[in-house]
């Protein structure tokens, strides 16, 4: 396997790693609930939160995570 093959499978490896679980915020009865959505579209809740911009704060923390680790 040459470099460039190598670089272009690990960058083949990030963007599924990326694609496959996002992490969301849905607002329902009045709070705001982080949620993990996966590739299929299903989405469970992790915790929630009164205040919205706390909530997409920690949504965006947890996949700028999700993106580094890959």
């Amino acid at each position: 396997m040459t470099p460039e093959e190598y670089a272009d499978e690990l960058e083949r490896e990030l963007q599924a790693r990326n694609d496959r679980a996002r992490y969301i915020v849905r607002e329902e009865h009045g709070e705001h609930h982080l949620m993990r959505r996966n590739g299929a579209g299903q989405a469970w809740g992790i915790t929630r939160y009164i205040n919205p911009e706390t909530a997409a704060l920690a949504a965006a923390v947890l996949n700028r995570l999700k993106e580094d680790e890959a």
